[in-house]
């Protein structure tokens, strides 16, 4: 038996036709201005502040996190609601934010080459990502699973994947977190979701990794496709999960210490809550806390 997680088809009409904030260096039209806040000379705040706009790198293909909107063109998600609210913190209004696509694949090297201030695009941190950048979070924290097709029944739970082709993206936590589940499943790596997903249906992959909130998701853009197996994911012998952070360039402490501070401000005054049930928890149906400050 497998199972649908709080699946909806009209969760999925309420989510395309939440429209919140628009791609390629627009803004969150709705979002009221508040003043900016003065920061120390010099720093990574103050010089977004003078540049006038926050460049944030966020996905397009991942539902209910950073996604295009097919209709309006904008993009939608909770990585998209957090990055207008960070835009509003440093420079007093979310329309002062400039996206940047990127595949999971891409997300170091832009942060190392300064193409973007920060990478918010479910992005958790692991041993060799931290040796490349720095995280400030986490703002969510999911457990990881297994998608496969409706009706296949191969595929019950994780160590089921065992001798099965299992697709992730490149970069991804589920590269190491598979592996450790089932030793001899055969891993398929592609640059984004969007491609495992096109894989499964053609049958040219037997199931797809990767957290539960985005496969929620993508079950959501294709009802009655695809079905969840039992059972998360374990790392290290206890149950697995992403920790999904605001990644910057390594050893920029000051802008560090900020970002952390402003994911504690969105979490106390209730902001997290709002993006959460308007984005994650409209499928989920959950009302989780906001997870602590780990980095």
């Amino acid at each position: 038996m497998k199972r649908f997680r709080h699946l909806t088809a009209l969760a999925m009409v309420a989510l395309v036709a939440t429209g919140l904030t628009a791609c390629g260096g627009t803004s969150t039209p709705t979002a009221a201005a508040q003043k900016a806040q003065t920061f120390p000379a010099g720093s990574t705040m103050a010089k977004i502040q003078e540049r006038g706009k926050v460049i944030v790198a966020v996905k397009d293909d991942f539902p209910l996190f950073g996604m295009k909107n097919p209709v309006t063109g904008q993009l939608e998600g909770m990585d998209i609601e957090l990055a207008g609210l960070l835009a509003k913190d440093l420079t007093g209004s979310a329309a002062n934010i400039q996206y940047v696509t990127v595949t999971s694949a891409d997300r170091e090297a832009f942060l190392q080459q300064h193409k973007v201030d920060v990478v918010i695009a479910t992005y958790p941190p692991n041993p060799k990502r931290q040796a490349a950048v720095d995280f400030a979070g986490p703002y969510l924290m999911s457990p990881v699973t297994v998608m496969v097709r409706k009706g296949y029944t191969e595929i019950n739970q994780p160590s089921d994947m065992n001798g099965k082709n299992i697709c992730v993206t490149a970069g991804s936590g589920a590269v190491a977190m598979v592996p450790q589940n089932a030793p001899s499943a055969k891993l398929i790596t592609f640059g984004t979701i969007t491609e495992c997903m096109q894989a499964l249906e053609q049958k040219r992959v037997d199931g797809v990794a990767t957290t539960n909130s985005i496969l929620l998701g993508l079950m959501s853009q294709n009802p009655g496709k695809f079905d969840m197996a039992k059972g998360d994911l374990l790392k290290d012998g206890k149950p697995a999960s992403d920790n999904d952070s605001i990644g910057l360039p390594k050893g920029d402490k000051v802008f560090h210490d900020y970002l952390d501070s402003f994911l504690k401000k969105v979490e106390t005054g209730g902001d997290w809550t709002k993006i959460y049930k308007d984005t994650v928890g409209k499928l989920t149906h959950d009302s989780p806390t906001p997870p602590p400050i780990l980095y």
